[in-house]
Order: C-alpha cells, then sequence, then structure tokens
C-alpha cells in the first residue's frame, strides 16, 4: 500500500502529518476539513531572503533596468 492510493494509505497520512488519532481521522472530523487541515499545514520554506527596501530604491532601481 502506497500513501494516498488506498483508504488505508490516506487515513494513515493523515494520522501521521497531522498527528491525530484514528477516532479522529475516521469518526470526528469530515474528509474535506481533513484536506484542508493538510494544505493548512505550515510547510519549510526555501529560496533567497527577502529584503526590505524603501520607494526610492525600488524606483531607482526599475530606472536602472530600462
Amino acid at each position: 500500500m502506497v500513501g494516498g492510493q488506498t483508504l488505508a494509505g490516506q487515513i494513515t497520512s493523515f494520522m501521521d502529518s497531522l498527528h491525530l488519532s484514528y477516532d479522529e481521522v475516521v469518526y470526528r472530523i469530515p474528509y474535506r476539513m481533513l484536506q484542508l487541515m493538510m494544505r493548512d499545514k505550515p510547510h519549510e520554506a526555501f529560496g533567497t531572503v527577502v529584503r526590505k527596501i524603501s520607494g526610492k530604491e525600488m524606483a531607482a532601481r526599475r530606472k536602472g533596468n530600462r
């Protein structure tokens, strides 16, 4: 059985990633709510750090690109 391809796999995925009990996943929380909870779960961000700049710096950068 693989993760989200079977019913048992989906139940296991929900239990593991959301730290819920079997009773909560199967009987108490509706499936649609479980999907939303999975989507809203915080994830690690990758990439460069966004640096705040002033409006003048942004305008100067735009003039330099033209």
